[in-house]
């Protein structure tokens, strides 16, 4: 099912650069125009007054003369405004027009808030826009700086509005060419982006069918890579559950085979024979009986391990801790005490914890009994309590025949036996520790196993004082 394309990664980063690009396109050409705008009005204005300031000077050297501005330099005013498309205006200091290039106002006086200014020198120039004209005043003044009178000058801005509009006209042709550009620049980036994504989900689907054990994928992205690593250690830890589960439904079937197995031969040895003493059929009996014990002790023990898998709510309650391994020691005692096995209890402190009674019961009694079943005659148990302000400990301590190096991290497994024919010997079904560990873990604690063969076997047990569901 591709489901809806709009909402595919793809698209999204395909949207995602095109608008990008767009953005800078549309914003470089807009900041462009602008600034080639306003520089077009600044090299015009700067010009209108260089014009106008040596128009002052040539007006200063005839001294404001009618006579004086006939001939050349009233042709040249006239010249500069017809270029201008504008009009200019030379005001004495008496604020008389005494030159106008549309001759209306010339000889009447001028009243104009900024040709005052400009007069009075509180400003050396003024300039001012309107929508498509400017307006330049400035001083006419001798080297000494002693101002004797203004020109003003419009002039027209519509050429340049003209050079924008053209210019405006080949940047939008130039903004559908880079459109394209960015089109196929996004559309290449979001394939390549989304190329080693496509690559893992193939890999994926793969594996889905049952073609592949690994994901053999490589990203030149760290995130990616990541994700293809995080994939990996869950793909491990899947194929770890799935041998796991072939070999607890294997050894599920051994174990509840072999009683049955058993029993078979004690009743096919008494049917095969006649007349047979009914000591022997005591003994045969009872035989199968000690087998249905065993049989019903793993069913037992695997129905308690099936709850504690499917994470069954604990029934969570304040325990005093002490009194409950001094309850689970009273208990063993008996038994250790038949093989001249001393158990000792040490408790640093009170200790009361938030636990579900019934399962860390049952945890802590299975590795008390270990402790018990597989040590030595004559040997010791030693069992402890401390805490903390967040956790507390128990440590369950042996002296008896250890365990293997190599077989340390299986012990927690269902039905892993280190010496199977002693299991059996002292009844054991091999899911003693993992019933124990699940409990634990369901207590969020942890448990940790430190042994030496022949030397005994430690096990470390942490639970926090409060449980945080």
């Amino acid at each position: 099912m591709k489901g809806n394309p709009f909402k595919s990664l793809k698209f999204v980063m395909f949207l995602s650069f095109f608008l990008f690009f767009m953005l800078i396109i549309f914003a470089y050409n807009v900041l462009m125009l602008k600034s080639y705008n306003k520089k077009m009005i600044d090299e015009k204005l700067a010009f209108v007054q260089n014009q106008c300031s040596i128009l002052g000077n040539q007006i200063l050297v005839n001294q404001y003369t009618m006579d004086s501005m006939q001939g050349n330099l009233n042709v040249q005013i006239d010249q500069l405004a017809n270029v201008w498309e504008g009009r200019i205006l030379v005001v004495d200091t008496n604020y008389r027009i005494i030159k106008d290039t549309y001759t209306i106002n010339q000889g009447n006086y001028i009243v104009y808030d900024e040709v005052f200014k400009v007069m009075r020198g509180e400003k050396d120039k003024n300039i001012s826009m309107a929508k498509d004209t400017a307006e330049v005043i400035i001083p006419i003044a001798n080297a000494d700086k002693v101002i004797s009178g203004v020109m003003l000058a419009s002039v027209s801005l519509k050429d340049i509005e003209n050079t924008n509009g053209y210019v405006s006209s080949q940047a939008n042709v130039l903004i559908l060419l880079f459109s394209f550009f960015a089109f196929a620049a996004a559309f290449v980036i979001s394939n390549i982006c989304v190329h080693d994504i496509k690559k893992l989900n193939s890999k994926i689907k793969e594996l889905d069918d049952g073609h592949l054990d690994d994901l053999h994928v490589k990203s030149r992205y760290n995130e990616l890579s990541q994700l293809i690593d995080s994939f990996s250690v869950l793909l491990t830890k899947m194929q770890t559950v799935e041998a796991s589960r072939q070999e607890f439904v294997s050894n599920v079937s051994h174990e509840l085979k072999t009683p049955i197995t058993s029993m078979k031969v004690l009743a096919d040895s008494l049917l095969m024979q006649e007349d047979v003493p009914a000591e022997m059929y005591r003994e045969f009996m009872t035989d199968m009986v000690d087998e249905i014990d065993r049989e019903n002790k793993i069913i037992n023990d695997l129905l308690t391990l099936v709850k504690m898998d499917k994470k069954a709510a604990l029934e969570v309650e304040q325990v005093n801790i002490n009194a409950l391994l001094e309850l689970l020691l009273k208990r063993i005692k008996p038994i250790a005490a038949k093989r001249n096995i001393e158990v000792v209890f040490e408790s640093f402190r009170d200790v009361v914890g938030e636990v579900d009674e019934v399962k860390l019961s049952l945890a802590f009694s299975n590795l008390i009994e270990n402790a018990v079943k597989y040590n030595n005659d004559g040997g010791n148990v030693h069992v402890s309590l401390n805490a903390d302000h967040k956790f507390f400990y128990v440590k369950v301590q042996d002296n008896g025949v250890g365990i293997p190096e190599d077989s340390q991290a299986q012990v927690f497994e269902r039905f892993y036996r280190v010496d199977k024919a002693r299991s059996r010997e002292t009844g054991g079904t091999g899911l003693g520790l993992a019933i124990t560990r699940n409990a634990i873990l369901m207590h969020k604690g942890a448990i940790k196993l430190y042994s030496e063969p022949g030397e005994g076997t430690t096990f470390t047990v942490r639970i926090p004082l409060k449980y945080v569901n």
